[in-house]
């Protein structure tokens, strides 16, 4: 595992606790690009399937809706999901022996996180069965702007655009869809998006908030420049890819 694997590993295993009740956008991710998949393949039922970045399982529960035969799980950080007949492959992506022939390869939030998303996006390709299909979700460039105007440096190594994440996609493969989504959540104040950055293992203020003092004046910028009737926000830009591998 290379080092930054090992501390992607150890924020989110600090904030598994948490992440499940937190990670309000990541479900909702997870949701549509299920639904995304759903649409570009109706009818499609695939006997073997691969996720990859589990997580606390917000894209596992719509798989098995897809009653897969045989089911692989990979995740850096993630325990077992309980009642879920599955195969585990814990590990850096990037690195884990993956299977073969499945018929859909999935992974929700995860990619934004590899350092090199092309061999990432090359190697669930490659475990992917002629006429199967893979089901892709990161995060754009676009991401948490909020943070971002107001200074925040913070950001995962890999954020891509949906139409960037095609261009990875090796010879052979014909998308399905593309694009992005904007999701955005509402708190009551600074400090809760704060608490709630913290307990889905994401550290987006960085090197920013180094004393009380640059914590109350992190605080009292974004409220003023955020604030409004529903509280102040924090957008997710999610970015998301199906395409279908050549029969």
């Amino acid at each position: 595992m290379n080092a930054l694997a090992g501390r992607v590993a150890r924020s989110f295993a600090r904030g598994m606790a948490t992440y499940d009740g937190a990670a309000l956008a990541q479900r909702r991710i997870a949701a549509r690009l299920f639904a995304a998949y759903r649409r570009a393949a109706p009818g499609h039922c695939p006997a073997r399937v691969l996720e990859a970045g589990y997580g606390s399982g917000h894209l596992t529960r719509h798989l098995l809706g897809l009653r897969p035969a045989r089911l692989w799980l990979n995740d850096l950080a993630a325990p077992e999901l309980p009642g879920v007949a599955a195969d585990h492959l814990p590990g850096d992506i990037a690195e884990v022996a993956l299977p073969g022939a499945v018929e859909l390869a999935a992974s929700a939030s995860m990619i934004q996180w590899v350092p090199d998303p092309a061999r990432v996006v090359g190697r669930l390709c490659r475990a992917v069965a002629p006429g199967g299909w893979l089901a892709l979700s990161g995060f754009a460039p676009g991401h948490f702007p909020e943070l971002r105007d107001l200074g925040s440096r913070a950001a995962a190594p890999s954020y891509l655009t949906g139409a960037e994440m095609a261009a990875l996609l090796p010879a052979g493969w014909r998308v399905g869809g593309a694009g992005e989504w904007r999701i955005a959540l509402h708190f009551p104040g600074a400090l809760e998006v704060l608490r709630h950055l913290r307990a889905t293992g994401v550290n987006a203020c960085a090197g920013q908030i180094r004393s009380p003092g640059a914590l109350r004046d992190f605080m009292a910028r974004y409220e003023a420049r955020q604030g409004g009737g529903r509280g102040v926000a924090l957008t997710y830009v999610a970015s998301w890819l199906v395409a279908r591998k050549t029969p």
